[in-house]
């Protein structure tokens, strides 16, 4: 009789037990992935927070590589710009940020305004269809697309220096924001993620640029501080607003890491992760590291038990 318990115990529960959310699970669903990272300061696969971040994003097989700036370091080696020079998948699909990082190294010092350009060659954008890049050689828009799903990418140009958003975050960069983010016609397979390196930039616009941007923006994302963690951009939970969120860094932190960005269709939805590179493999993150945004929709925190 116990047996006989036991079977009809494990008949029910197989159910649960075999649909138990897991990264690969995840993967699996995903129509595809990203990656963003930012503030590596010039380090390379040498390093191994840098070693683990490339090798996990080959391991989930990424699409493209999202950056946030300060790449580079003044008075360093730098390897990681013969890295994205000579490496195939880091040339082809990385999209750097020019920050402070870049201004200081490769120009006067870190206010000094988009003197950090060279950076773009080296990643090969100039050789690439997708992009339009900017007369100032600094701030760019991209399209990656896959699977019907169009990823726009707006990079700006919001250097740490000089302490004046005024100068640093011009009104030139606010208006090509706002001219490219006008210019995209936004269907349910569209999903436009901008990027700037000191945040949270989007504060200092008007409110009525802010409200358009939060509205129409899936992704907003800044750096700066070498910490992860969520910008609160709306009051109301059900607000159907980006998500914005600072990238932490990939070392130069204690809780060194980079986000995960998996795809999933039906409906339309970004799965967000901090991916945290103290631990030995990729995880499904908990509450306050792990968002989904759903294209047109709101924001949620995930709870992987009832995940779907």
């Amino acid at each position: 009789m116990k047996i006989r318990y036991l079977i009809i115990f494990l008949f029910l529960i197989a159910p649960v037990l075999s649909a138990q959310m897991s990264i690969e699970k995840l993967d699996e669903m995903a129509l595809f992935s990203f990656a963003i990272m930012s503030d590596n300061k010039g380090a390379s696969v040498e390093n191994i927070d840098m070693y683990k971040c490339d090798k996990w994003i080959r391991e989930s097989n990424d699409r493209f590589i999202l950056g946030l700036g300060d790449h580079v370091k003044d008075n360093r080696t730098n390897p990681f710009l013969n890295f994205i020079k000579n490496d195939s998948l880091w040339h082809n699909h990385f999209y750097p940020n020019i920050a402070d990082g870049e201004n200081e190294f490769w120009g006067l010092n870190q206010a000094h305004w988009g003197a950090g350009a060279p950076i773009l060659n080296w990643a090969g954008l100039y050789e690439r269809q997708n992009i339009n890049i900017r007369e100032n050689n600094c701030e760019y828009y991209a399209i990656e697309s896959h699977e019907g799903i169009k990823v726009h990418i707006i990079q700006l140009h919001f250097s740490d220096s000089p302490d004046d958003p005024v100068i640093a975050f011009n009104e030139s960069s606010r208006k090509y924001l706002m001219d490219v983010l006008n210019s995209i016609k936004k269907t349910k397979k569209d999903i436009i993620v901008v990027l700037a390196h000191t945040g949270p930039w989007f504060d200092l616009l008007s409110d009525e640029r802010r409200s358009v941007l939060i509205k129409k923006a899936d992704l907003l994302l800044g750096a700066t501080t070498h910490r992860y963690k969520r910008y609160k951009i709306s009051d109301d939970k059900n607000a159907k607003v980006a998500l914005a969120l600072n990238t932490g860094a990939v070392g130069n932190s204690n809780k060194s890491g980079y986000l995960q960005v998996n795809v999933l269709n039906k409906p339309l939805r970004m799965v967000v992760q901090y991916q945290l590179l103290k631990n030995d493999s990729r995880e499904l993150q908990k509450e306050g590291f792990a968002y989904q945004k759903f294209i047109k929709g709101k924001v949620e925190p995930i709870d992987w038990n009832t995940f779907k």
